[in-house]
């Protein structure tokens, strides 16, 4: 499989971000976070995320989650059926992806999306300082500590140079 230069991936998904934002007739701020929620949620996983949610509003970022079930907690973001096609656009447009234990971490990766993970042999935590990692991890699965990697990869994102290297790091 041959890798698209960083650059290129970048204007494609900048692309991708207008047609979606088009579809959805929806302002999309960057960077757009997706929510690939593709089962049923625990009923902890599902409390865990709502608080997560709630504090994501106060970020300067977009959530889009695909979903058909637990939308009750999806009130305050974006919603589109899960399905191929729509699963498609998203994969194509979003930058950070908050990924349960049942998301292929690969795929993300390989369409340019950083994961926000609990350890996993996929991910390495980005490094600053040594311009090292692939994914912002969370230590456990408390709704803090996921909101933090969450900010985290909100702040970076606002480094071009530094989410170019993450991205590249995600498709060695």
């Amino acid at each position: 499989m041959k890798i698209k230069p960083i650059d290129l991936l970048l204007k494609d998904k900048s692309e991708a971000k207008d047609r979606l934002s088009s579809m959805l007739k929806f302002h999309i701020k960057k960077p757009l976070i997706a929510l690939l929620v593709d089962r049923e949620l625990s009923e902890l996983e599902e409390k865990n995320l709502s608080l997560i949610l709630h504090g994501v509003k106060d970020l300067d970022a977009t959530v889009i989650a695909i979903a058909d079930t637990n939308c009750k907690i999806f009130s305050e973001i974006k919603v589109m059926t899960y399905n191929r096609l729509n699963r498609h656009y998203l994969l194509e447009a979003a930058d950070i992806a908050l990924v349960f234990d049942f998301t292929d971490v690969e795929e993300l990766l390989a369409n340019g999306i950083i994961p926000i993970s609990q350890e996993r042999p996929e991910v390495s935590d980005y490094d600053p300082n040594h311009e090292t990692g692939n994914a912002f991890i969370y230590k456990n699965t408390s709704p803090w500590s996921i909101f933090a990697a969450l900010v985290r990869a909100v702040e970076t994102f606002k480094f071009p140079y530094d989410w170019k290297h993450i991205i590249r790091q995600g498709l060695i």
